[in-house]
């Protein structure tokens, strides 16, 4: 059985949710984590910390650090008095998230792997305006496609780099079927 944490990080529109869930499926024992959609949970009503976090998206800013970090830091200290690993999802994407994770995870003694979904900027802009078209979802423009996969570029990239550098990256073709994926992802982690 395998027994680390799990990270997830990945350019959009990759296939990343459907193997989460095909993961967790396999992986009954994880607990799950998916920080955008928690962000999105906090907005189905008015309340403090949703009108902070609109105000920055509004201006095009991420989520301060100080919240997703408080976040995961909730989610891992949920696993550790429940015994369980994390699935964790869109997080840590930048360099001051890392700086927290790292030494959380190591102080708890909790070893991790990232997977990285591994699309090519053409294919996810290509699906990510399909989706737009099939959808009609707003946010799916040009303008925000190229600015969602700027940061990934100069942010979490870079932070996928600096886990490789650690031994942590297990790298995924997300250009592919989705049991290709999936079964890739198996054999990497040996389930």
């Amino acid at each position: 059985m395998f027994s680390k944490d799990l990270v997830l990080l990945w350019i959009q529109w990759c296939g990343k949710g459907t193997q989460a869930k095909l993961l967790l499926e396999k992986l009954n024992d994880y607990l799950y984590f998916e920080m955008w959609e928690t962000l999105r949970s906090l907005h189905s009503n008015s309340n403090l910390i949703w009108n902070y976090m609109k105000d920055c998206m509004n201006r095009w800013e991420m989520v301060d650090n100080f919240i997703t970090n408080d976040l995961i830091d909730i989610c891992i200290k949920i696993a550790q008095k429940n015994n369980r690993y994390l699935m964790i999802d869109w997080y840590p994407r930048v360099w001051e998230q890392t700086d927290y994770f790292l030494p959380r995870m190591e102080v708890l003694q909790r070893e991790f792997v990232i997977i990285h979904y591994h699309l090519p900027k053409e294919k996810a802009i290509e699906r990510l305006l399909k989706r737009a078209e099939i959808e009609g979802r707003k946010d799916d423009n040009l303008k925000s496609i190229e600015t969602r996969i700027s940061i990934f570029t100069n942010e979490t990239l870079v932070q996928i780099k600096r886990f490789e550098q650690m031994w942590k990256v297990i790298t995924i073709n997300a250009d592919n079927t989705i049991e290709w994926i999936f079964q890739e992802t198996c054999d990497k982690l040996w389930i």
